[in-house]
């Protein structure tokens, strides 16, 4: 596969990543701050803004609309998920012939219908329904993806796109959280655990593990350790082994050995991690870890299959 189409790949799932996680995020803010008081609602948007943009803002300067309009329509703020929609809009057009005609139409489609939008044109009905009807619209795109792909390479480069951003995304949302969770006067509560559940998809997958009793030690041990959940660290992290075992098959040793030893190390720390031992005030630290680790996963997997020159090959 030549380099410049796995590149493109790999940033499309990316981007589409990306713009699902905004998407969440703040569907589930919108929907949740009936239930909040001005305060905590605050707190939570500037937590949620932190972890989309990683700009920290006093929660007495947010205000729901404008955060609201920042980060999904502002064309000046790269991460907001009409500017993450747009660029895995330009990567996936610059690989057309290796995608099938169901990914572009339905990529292509959501993205003419989001761009025209404004705060003004949603605010006035349901706001958290064009987010969630996103939310349906990207998960039919994973969908047609799946089925209408070839799973060879550069599938295998759409997985370790999709998963490294995922890791990442959940990385910076669960660090803001348990990183607070330190300070006991102005940290989570109990009902912005339950929003962090929703955040990552888990609310039911969690209360069908734990019950429905909320307790940070077993939200962490879920959303860091499960294996089967596709929203958590190590579910991501399995995928991302996989999918690095089998791209670039005819690479040197040498260069495949850069990218999965890092991967090694990463998968070893979330297999023979444990939840109780990081309670104890560690939790935050792995996490941070974990998340450095997968932006030097991102770094060698580049170097080793994208942006080498001539002389590597030679």
């Amino acid at each position: 596969m030549l380099s410049r189409v796995a590149d493109s790949l790999y940033w499309m799932s990316r981007y589409i990543e990306r713009t699902e996680h905004t998407a969440r995020l703040i569907a589930v803010k919108l929907d949740s701050m009936v239930e909040q008081t001005p305060e905590d609602a605050a707190a939570s948007w500037a937590r949620v803004t932190e972890a989309l943009t990683g700009e920290k803002t006093a929660p007495s300067h947010l205000d729901a609309f404008d955060i609201t309009a920042r980060l999904a329509f502002d064309r000046d703020n790269e991460t907001s998920l009409i500017n993450s929609l747009a660029l895995a809009r330009d990567n996936a057009r610059q690989v057309r012939e290796a995608l099938s005609n169901e990914v572009w139409e339905n990529l292509n489609r959501l993205y003419l219908r989001l761009s025209p939008m404004t705060m003004d044109s949603i605010w006035v009905h349901t706001p958290g329904r064009l987010f969630r009807e996103v939310l349906e619209e990207m998960h039919a795109l994973e969908g047609v993806t799946y089925s209408t792909l070839s799973h060879g390479e550069g599938w295998y480069f759409l997985e370790l796109g999709r998963h490294i951003e995922r890791v990442q995304q959940l990385g910076r949302l669960l660090d803001l959280h348990f990183s607070a969770a330190q300070n006991s006067e102005s940290g989570p509560k109990y009902f912005d655990w339950l929003v962090l559940l929703k955040f990552c998809s888990a609310w039911e997958p969690y209360t069908k593990r734990y019950t429905a009793s909320i307790r940070p030690q077993k939200i962490a041990e879920f959303l860091l350790f499960d294996p089967e959940f596709p929203h958590s660290i190590c579910f991501s992290v399995d995928r991302m082994t996989e999918a690095l075992a089998r791209v670039a098959p005819g690479a040197p040793p040498a260069r495949r050995a850069a990218v999965e030893r890092l991967a090694g190390r990463m998968k070893a720390a979330v297999d023979f991690g444990q939840v109780d031992e990081l309670m104890s005030g560690g939790v935050a630290a792995f996490i941070a870890d974990i998340t450095k680790q997968s932006e030097q996963i991102h770094k060698a997997l580049y170097s080793s299959y994208i942006t080498y020159g001539a002389e590597t090959v030679l």
